[in-house]
């Protein structure tokens, strides 16, 4: 798999691009789907080697919504040591939502087509970063994003450790003890069946799933409440918080 031009050149900028507040941007090309994807990279401000790589996560936001409009998220990612590569999804051409079609068939091509999407980019940035975590990277979804997330832990689980989303209510969470889970969820909305872990479930793989009171589905991105942004932000750094062996703790 090659870069687009663009992206290569912006990838020569971004491995010196060091924590900013602006993320760097590239596109790749997916050229077995012929298909671009668009990815905004937010660095830590740390050294990160092969020999002591930083960790990784995997942003995908919302039907609708931009791979942009998460900073508040993949800043406070970065400045915990995490490298973030937040996703663009929809490109050119892609079918858009058909109320008056079959809702269930469309949400699962959507996202099974954006699990391919992640693995593609965790594949290429991972030949081209070597400096950060790849074998145990952390992916971040909200709704569509995270349904995609979720498929993909699910489905082909390489080099994710953890699946973080925020209200995804389509695709099953995995129940898994080497993928371990946080769901924030919405009081605005609900999950269809089978999405969630039941309470056994919870347990035995130690799954977190939080609800947040008061949170709207369509206000967990950056034009979101203040309070909700930190709420959300605050629970995925507790779950990501170190155990004080240079791994994260997983705990709610």
């Amino acid at each position: 798999m090659r870069l687009t031009a663009l992206g290569a050149l912006a990838l020569s900028t971004c491995m010196s691009a060091g924590a900013s507040a602006a993320p760097a941007t590239m596109t790749l090309l997916d050229e077995a789907r012929a298909r671009p994807v668009p990815v905004a990279l937010y660095f830590p401000d740390a050294a990160c080697t092969p020999a002591r790589p930083c960790p990784v996560a995997l942003l995908s936001p919302g039907y609708g919504n931009s791979h942009l409009e998460y900073s508040f998220l993949a800043e406070r990612l970065a400045r915990h040591g995490y490298l973030v590569a937040s996703i663009g999804h929809e490109a050119p051409g892609d079918p858009k939502m058909d109320p008056q079609g079959d809702l269930a068939r469309q949400r699962a091509e959507m996202a099974q087509r954006g699990a391919a999407t992640i693995r593609f980019v965790h594949r290429v940035l991972a030949g081209t970063h070597p400096g950060y975590d790849w074998r145990h990277a952390v992916l971040v979804g909200h709704s569509l994003g995270g349904d995609s997330s979720a498929v993909l832990a699910s489905l082909d689980p390489a080099g994710i450790a953890a699946l973080v989303t925020l209200d995804n209510r389509r695709a099953a969470l995995p129940r898994s003890s080497a993928i371990r889970v946080l769901s924030l969820r919405a009081a605005d909305t609900g999950a269809d069946p089978g999405v969630l872990p039941d309470a056994q479930e919870r347990r035995r793989y130690r799954a977190c799933i939080l609800d947040l009171e008061g949170a709207r589905h369509n206000d967990m991105f950056d034009g979101g409440p203040a309070l909700l942004k930190e709420r959300i932000a605050g629970a995925v750094e507790r779950f990501l918080k170190g155990d004080g062996q240079g791994r994260p703790a997983f705990e709610c």
